[in-house]
């Protein structure tokens, strides 16, 4: 049985609430109508699981009095590695940086005890902002002739920052970048230093330092959007 009942306005009893619909009922609002609430507080709207809420061009979704969730996105996986003391830097001998504290790691996805390498999560493959900085020392003033810092993609270098002071030994370079690459499920990210001394002496990797003076960092985040 249907029916149809047609009025300008329905309005509840004095001290009661207006209800439409039982539990288990469907109120439909036909296409091409309108539902207008511009001068009325709705809450507890559910969209159903399917269903799509389109926002009109010119209209604003203001959440500024409470909690929106489930909005964009954030950039995770992301994590920022440092290097707690001074390393050590063999001779003419390419050796891993091991950042061994941590300023955050969002998902566990850096390794400062074993391996020290970031590894991209299951599911997480994307494009990547990777950044580092780090200071490598001769041991004496004027005994450095070169050294360089290598990011490695799973145990291959695929960035070289080198500085030659062949004609003018140095003692204290300083290297920084920032990168952006596509990385997938399982690909890892390593930092790699050289020193080639003057004195066939090993050098020193600048570490330590507090949370603002960081001599040696290594960090990556997750870019959305793109």
């Amino acid at each position: 049985m249907s029916s149809e009942v047609k009025a300008n306005k329905l309005s509840p009893a004095t001290g009661t609430a207006l209800q439409i619909s039982d539990s288990g009922d469907t109120t439909t609002i036909p296409s091409g109508a309108t539902l207008d609430v511009s001068s009325a507080t709705m809450t507890g709207f559910t969209i159903p699981s399917g269903q799509t809420l389109t926002v009109a061009s010119g209209a604003t979704i203001d959440a500024s009095a409470g909690t929106a969730t489930g909005f964009g996105g954030d950039n995770t996986p992301a994590f920022q590695a440092y290097l707690t003391a001074n390393m050590a830097l063999p001779y003419d001998t390419t050796t891993k940086i091991p950042l061994d504290g941590e300023d955050f790691d969002a998902d566990g996805i850096y390794d400062n005890s074993t391996n020290y390498r970031f590894t991209v999560p299951t599911g997480e493959g994307g494009k990547y902002m990777i950044y580092y900085l780090t200071r490598i020392e001769s041991d004496a003033n004027g005994s450095h002739i070169y050294s360089w810092v290598e990011l490695r993609k799973n145990g291959s270098a695929v960035t070289y920052d080198t500085f030659n002071f062949s004609d003018n030994y140095g003692r204290q370079p300083r290297y920084s970048a920032t990168l952006v690459f596509d990385l997938a499920a399982d690909d890892y990210l390593e930092l790699w230093a050289y020193i080639n001394d003057g004195n066939s002496n090993p050098g020193e990797v600048a570490g330590g330092g507090g949370a603002a003076m960081r001599k040696t960092v290594f960090g990556a985040y997750k870019m959305i959007g793109l």
